[in-house]
């Protein structure tokens, strides 16, 4: 009975760590540490992302929790892996805060991260992380004209260049009902193109794709609905389109 009565509140108290909340004394291994914001409050309820950081050689893996009231957090140790060595960064997307890092559009690094050696046994590892910047929630959808209603859609998206700073870029799917994405993006100037598009049950691959740009604040929530008639849009060629004739719905 005294070892049954010992192990039932060691998984309870597992389970409670792995949901955010501080070790109890006396735990083993693991990372604790506090998600702020710029002022220095407790971020509570953000989102903590753990990813091992080794050689490029060993598979990363990882694992995320929520934060408590009191903006801490607990990362178990990574037991089953051989890289104890973890990258922290955190967010709070339902309150538009970004990921803390760098992202594809950023002009620079973004809040703080944290790399840690993450002991498997012992005291745990201390750190602190604080949110940078607060991005925009932009919902996008492509109406299409001939046809009169909203299609699927590749839709790819670039940021304005910027003096200094190259930045990547990333694509975006809409619905196949023609339903919205809807990205986090970083203040700044975007150009949204469509690159491919369903038309009578194919997909086409556009020749000069139809753009529009668009700005975007921080703390905005936008939805954007961009105007194509797909029979005026020019397709590559392919085996079942070889003279590229645009669609005909």
């Amino acid at each position: 009975m005294g070892k049954k009565a010992l192990v039932i509140p060691l998984a309870l108290v597992l389970t409670v760590l792995a949901a955010g909340q501080k070790p109890v004394p006396g735990s083993s291994g693991g990372i604790i540490g506090f998600v702020r914001y710029h002022d220095g409050t407790p971020s509570a309820g953000a989102t903590v992302f753990a990813v091992t950081d080794c050689i490029e050689e060993s598979p990363q893996s990882g694992r995320q929790v929520k934060t408590s009231a009191d903006g801490s957090f607990f990362i178990p140790p990574l037991l089953d892996e051989d890289c104890n060595r973890v990258r922290l960064s955190a967010s709070k997307p339902e309150d538009l805060w970004m990921k803390t890092g760098r992202d594809v559009f950023d002009v620079k690094n973004n809040g703080t991260t944290a790399i840690v050696e993450v002991p498997r046994y012992g005291t745990p590892a201390k750190t602190e992380i604080t949110l940078g910047n607060r991005g925009a929630f932009v919902s996008l959808r492509v109406w299409d004209t001939a046809t009169e209603r909203f299609i699927w859609t590749l839709l790819h998206v670039e940021r304005e260049p910027v003096s200094g700073v190259a930045f990547g870029s990333m694509d975006a799917g809409t619905g196949q009902d023609g339903s919205s994405d809807t990205l986090l993006l970083p203040a700044g100037q975007y150009q949204i193109s469509v690159d491919m598009y369903e038309c009578n049950g194919e997909r086409y691959i556009t020749v000069s794709p139809p753009q529009v740009v668009l700005t975007v604040e921080a703390g905005q929530r936008i939805a954007k609905d961009i105007s194509v008639d797909v029979r005026l849009i020019k397709p590559v060629k392919s085996h079942s389109n070889p003279h590229a004739k645009p669609c005909k719905p």
